[in-house]
């Protein structure tokens, strides 16, 4: 758990200078386009239960840390995927920071409603962070982190 809190932290404070640079509207085909894209898909595979899409995205060593704070590695990730049942999963406020050709951070607000996979409601807005790697040429989220939004 460590280990991806300092990795997230030491990718964020190398990063931190190129927020300003980071497009709001990429231009078609390039990288940044391409990761928003997988983010959409993301978070369609919460309404759609789409553990296909998602096997896609996730890195296989993929490490999240949830709002929660808790751990949480890819196979437990798709398991809740497979038992949650969202009616909304959007993403928002999007940054792409392209360190180089092959590594992103990405950031954006999620919003989702519905009911969790140990039947909770849900009824939510995080931030968070992926740090995506190009493997072979497609893009694989390697370590994700959300934070939960207080309603004011």
């Amino acid at each position: 758990m460590r280990r991806v809190a300092h990795v997230l932290a030491l990718v964020l404070s190398l990063s931190l200078p190129a927020l300003g640079l980071a497009q709001t509207k990429p231009a078609a085909g390039s990288p940044e386009q391409a990761l928003m894209d997988i983010e959409h898909r993301w978070a369609a595979t919460s309404v759609k239960g789409d553990v296909a899409t998602l096997e896609t995205i996730l890195g296989a060593n993929w490490t999240g840390v949830n709002a929660e704070g808790t751990v949480e590695t890819r196979s437990q990730a798709i398991e809740r995927t497979k038992t949650s049942k969202f009616t909304k999963s959007e993403v928002s406020g999007m940054k792409v920071m392209l360190l180089n050709p092959t590594t992103a951070v990405v950031t954006g607000i999620w919003t989702g409603v519905g009911t969790g996979s140990k039947g909770e409601t849900i009824d939510t807005s995080e931030r968070w962070t992926d740090v995506f790697v190009s493997q072979a040429g497609a893009w694989k989220c390697a370590a994700s982190q959300s934070t939960t939004i207080k309603k004011s």
